[in-house]
């Protein structure tokens, strides 16, 4: 797991950890019967099945199956109880979805790079990405079973621009005295990329309000035919690394605050809400 986990995911462990603490008897139980068990058939196998590679591995196997099943029953009844995780976990997808198309478009040389999960005091930006012809690119992930919601989905991602601004603008603006190489324009264009069976639902080049919508398989297409500003590879490296050093800021600020997580507003970026 990446030091810098998404939101959702998170949250999810959040929700689970606080599930499992109200479960303590439940699943002190649950665990007593599985040792009790593996004890069981542990002492039946090493009884009944002669000595050989094949009583070790069907040792194994039965060992592993049933520790898999005590540990979906826990999670099926997880999410049978908190109706918010299944959110949660959905909105993982998504974020991982995107992470993984990013990957394949630095690899095929679409983008710079990208910065994931930059945590502020009203939010969190999933991706920021650094294009090499589309200038910055601000990526809010949904994971979707239909297009029901893309009201507030453009909301959302309006919101995601605002942050997005208040981040470039305060990191990357033009410093007296410096010849470092710039982006000359720190503007962010927003898009919101749908994964899950709604993303076939999406038509090409579809915008509500200014704001782009893409299916996730066509996410990699998009950014390698965005136009705009040109970034080249010196203003690029400078962007990532200094939005690197503020996500790292931001969230050991956060460790260090009380069970509310919010990080004090010490800067312009900082400061914008949802």
């Amino acid at each position: 797991m990446t030091r810098f986990a998404p939101y959702p995911r998170r949250a999810y462990r959040g929700l689970f950890k606080a599930w499992a603490r109200g479960k303590k008897r439940m699943l002190s139980i649950l665990t007593l019967g599985l040792v009790v068990l593996l004890a069981f058939e542990t002492a039946l196998i090493l009884t009944l099945v002669p000595d050989g590679s094949f009583r070790w591995w069907f040792l194994g196997a039965l060992q592993t199956a049933l520790v898999a099943i005590a540990l979906h029953l826990v999670n099926a009844a997880f999410l049978a109880h908190e109706r918010g995780a299944i959110w949660q976990l959905r909105g993982a997808w998504g974020e991982e979805a995107t992470r993984d198309e990013l990957r394949r478009a630095k690899r095929k040389r679409a983008i710079w790079g990208w910065v994931d999960s930059i945590n502020l005091q009203g939010g969190d930006l999933d991706h920021l990405v650094l294009t090499r012809g589309g200038g910055i690119v601000a990526i809010d992930s949904k994971w979707r079973s239909d297009g029901a919601d893309t009201t507030e989905m453009v909301r959302s991602a309006a919101r995601v621009k605002l942050r997005a601004d208040a981040v470039t603008r305060s990191l990357l603006k033009p410093e007296r005295g410096t010849h470092r190489a710039k982006i000359h324009s720190v503007a962010v264009t927003p898009l919101i990329v749908i994964w899950g069976p709604a993303q076939d639902q999406v038509p090409e080049n579809f915008q509500i309000d200014g704001i782009e919508f893409v299916g996730g398989r066509r996410l990699l297409d998009r950014l390698a035919t965005l136009s705009g500003e040109r970034v080249d590879k010196d203003a690029a490296e400078d962007a990532l690394t200094r939005l690197k050093e503020f996500r790292s800021g931001a969230w050991e600020a956060q460790s260090d605050l009380p069970a509310r997580g919010s990080i004090s507003p010490t800067s312009p970026a900082q400061r914008v809400r949802r």
